[in-house]
């Protein structure tokens, strides 16, 4: 059972029974959204009861959704994932359980980068997801496998694909796991997985 199954039975639970769940989100692109500069893909916006939450993906996928129609379903493929966490960050920021659910200000990258560059310090870290400013940031500790790596950097368009979930999943209890990101943000409440995101909106 991959993790973004594992986060919409988290929801299931949650919400059961409230009537929430038959809420309808609509997911579309939006090409001129103000994304964290971390991440790299097509941004995603679901809207759920007015709570507006992105995800960046190389994959895609436009539709209108109830939230019951997560639970149950495989999420096998990229772009069900990703439509998958678009609506989870997006429900989970209606009740407040999330809180950053889209990329921050221009004047908030600095001081994040410079906060996450401290936060790794002294570790090997692999990226899940191609991330051209943290690899040139984190250029001498970068890890070429998971397997080598203290620490595991999480993107949103990372954890989509069959690779990054498994390097994830497989993390033991000697590699940390850090998801980044306002893509990540639902996923990471659900499951209770450590989370980067301080400025994000």
């Amino acid at each position: 059972m991959n993790l973004f199954v594992r986060a919409t039975e988290a929801l299931s639970d949650r919400i059961a029974g409230t009537g929430s769940e038959d809420g309808g989100v609509a997911i579309v692109r939006n090409h001129n959204a103000l994304i964290c500069p971390y991440e790299r893909g097509v941004p995603l916006e679901a809207d759920y009861g007015g709570r507006i939450a992105q995800f960046v993906t190389g994959a895609p996928l436009e539709a209108r959704v109830r939230v019951s129609m997560l639970f149950g379903a495989p999420l096998t493929g990229e772009a069900e994932r990703s439509a998958a966490g678009a609506v989870l960050s997006a429900v989970t920021g209606f009740f407040g359980f999330a809180r950053h659910l889209q990329g921050c200000a221009i004047e908030d990258r600095p001081p994040c980068l410079r906060q996450l560059d401290a936060e790794t310090a002294g570790r090997r870290v692999y990226l899940v997801g191609a991330s051209p400013l943290l690899e040139h940031r984190l250029a001498d500790r970068l890890a070429a496998e998971p397997g080598d790596a203290d620490l595991l950097l999480v993107l949103g368009h990372g954890l989509v694909t069959d690779t990054g979930l498994a390097a994830v999943e497989g993390a033991g209890a000697d590699r940390e796991v850090l998801l980044l990101g306002p893509s990540t943000g639902g996923v990471a409440m659900l499951l209770e997985c450590a989370h980067w995101c301080p400025y994000g909106r």
